[in-house]
């Protein structure tokens, strides 16, 4: 998808709501239930912002990912959307995710726009109430990753993840040695799943309703 119609498919966006859980789910681990029926104690949760942030790369729009370094904890490894945990100096989760966008990838938050939140996400095996936001950078971008979150930073086609055949289903070992089989996105090496892949499914589930609606 070249960048001029991903930025046109983002304003037509603004008009459509989010898909929200309906489209996270496509992309669940088995065994995921309803946020709505988690009964979330919100003052007992850990929370973060995350961005996911669409570059302009030789005129094709591109989600920017990073994979994480190996370390002793849920998400050891994973392929995720820059971002991090809330802090007390931090306005608001959008700030929280421009903070760690800047600290984990080196890209400042003037070289980007954020287009506007998406739909928050809860992570149980981390305890982590997620807020991504969506943004888009006009040019493409220089990244300085952060050695000791930063194992390596992908830059994927926005139009993979929008193909029919761009879900698969794949077994996964945790950190903690069990497997679980989960939808995934697989493509340059990387296995796509969990938090990360369903926050892409929602992604994915509103460029192509505001594609439709053209």
């Amino acid at each position: 998808m070249d960048f001029k119609e991903f930025e046109s498919l983002l304003k037509k966006a603004k008009d459509i709501p989010l898909p929200g859980e309906e489209a996270q789910i496509e992309l669940a681990p088995s065994g995921r239930v309803s946020l709505s029926d988690m009964d979330l104690d919100l003052n007992k949760v850990r929370k973060a912002g995350v961005l996911a942030l669409v570059e302009n790369y030789q005129g094709e729009a591109h989600l920017i990912l990073t994979s994480r370094t190996k370390y002793p904890g849920a998400h050891s490894g994973q392929v995720s959307f820059p971002g991090g945990s809330f802090e007390e100096e931090d306005a608001d989760f959008r700030t929280t995710a421009r903070r760690e966008t800047q600290e984990e990838i080196g890209v400042s938050d003037s070289d980007y726009e954020i287009w506007g939140a998406l739909s928050p996400l809860y992570i149980p095996p981390s305890n982590f109430l997620v807020h991504p936001y969506l943004a888009k950078a006009a040019e493409a971008l220089s990244f300085v990753a952060e050695e000791k979150e930063v194992a390596a930073i992908h830059r994927i086609s926005i139009n993979r993840f929008l193909d029919e055949s761009a879900i698969s289903r794949t077994q996964i070992k945790l950190s903690n040695g069990f497997k679980l089989n989960s939808p995934a996105f697989e493509m340059d090496g990387l296995v796509i799943w969990g938090a990360t892949a369903m926050m892409i499914a929602e992604i994915r589930a509103l460029l192509l309703q505001s594609r439709a609606s053209l």
